[in-house]
């Protein structure tokens, strides 16, 4: 599954950063769940150097929720961003939510990030979406790559 391929979308008149990102719009616009992409970005303060911002992908106004797309692995950068928005921003971090390529998939890069999620953020296993169930809807949604 290719999972990357930034640019501008015409039919969603947006820039996305994947094309998973962008089948992810078309879904809830699909579904008619209002989203803002890349709402807001969330400061740690109090650290100098090295990751300083997090950006969540979808902010889900009606749930008031947080959505961040991991493609196929997660990099040593996204793991400490979710990490600090974990310890700063606690209340947030409770509402945000994670689509992931396949989380029944057995390769080793999904047994990470996985392992990631759910031992080192204590995100429960049940919550974790993923996109292949979404990609089930690809057939019927305009636009869908």
């Amino acid at each position: 599954m290719e999972v990357a391929k930034g640019g501008y979308r015409e039919d969603l008149k947006q820039y996305f950063r994947s094309k998973m990102e962008a089948n992810i719009a078309r879904y809830y616009r699909y579904i008619r769940e209002f989203y803002i992409y890349e709402y807001k970005e969330f400061e740690f303060k109090i650290i100098k150097r090295g990751q300083r911002y997090y950006k969540p992908d979808f902010y889900l106004p009606a749930s008031d929720s947080w959505v961040e797309v991991k493609g196929g692995y997660l990099r040593s950068q996204d793991k400490t961003k979710l990490e600090r928005f974990k310890i700063y921003y606690p209340e947030e971090f409770a509402r945000l939510r994670f689509i992931i390529p396949d989380k029944y998939a057995r390769d080793k890069s999904n047994g990470e990030m996985i392992k990631f999620l759910c031992e080192d953020l204590g995100i429960d296993f049940e919550e974790i979406i993923s996109y292949k169930e979404i990609e089930k809807y690809g057939g019927l949604v305009p636009g869908w790559e």
